[in-house]
């Protein structure tokens, strides 16, 4: 692609459309990485593959997920402060998504949500590394959702 204008408006829905190998995933992949001109205070979740296998449970690995989630805000936050001040744009929808997190609600929203996508007792219980791709790829699911990114990309989530 060359010579071509990206526009993203809030709120809104889009879907890539192309043959295979026509850059559709490179593209998401650099818009997730920062390559692109995307304002630092827009949060981004890139959902590609399913969780890590690991030791830890779904509900861990989600609200570990949140957890490292508002230290990169909180350290994005001291950052603008130190290079543009209080009123640095941006500032305040930092401040309001941490607001959002809730960090003491962490283990029963992430509970809440893993329970919307199918997982009872037995299944939150198991580490990540005894469940299937599928469950994984739910746990990866349960994460994005948890976070409410301002901007969400999906690569073939129904892989």
């Amino acid at each position: 692609v060359e010579d071509t204008t990206l526009e993203l408006n809030m709120g809104r829905r889009y879907g890539l459309l192309g043959s295979n190998g026509s850059g559709k995933s490179t593209m998401l992949r650099a818009l997730a990485a920062g390559l692109l001109p995307i304002p630092p205070h827009i949060d981004i979740f890139m959902l590609s593959h399913e969780c890590a296998p690991s030791n830890m449970t779904a509900l861990e690995t989600v609200v570990q997920g949140a957890r490292k989630e508002a230290h990169r805000l909180e350290e994005l936050a001291e950052k603008m402060v130190e290079e543009s001040g209080p009123n640095a744009p941006g500032l305040s929808d930092i401040f309001e998504k941490l607001d959002s997190m809730q960090p003491e609600m962490f283990e029963q929203r992430a509970g809440h949500l893993l329970s919307g996508l199918g997982f009872t007792g037995p299944f939150l219980a198991k580490a990540t590394k005894d469940l299937s791709g599928g469950w994984r790829m739910r746990v990866s699911l349960c994460e994005a959702l948890f976070r409410r990114p301002a901007l969400l990309l999906l690569d073939e989530p129904t892989n």
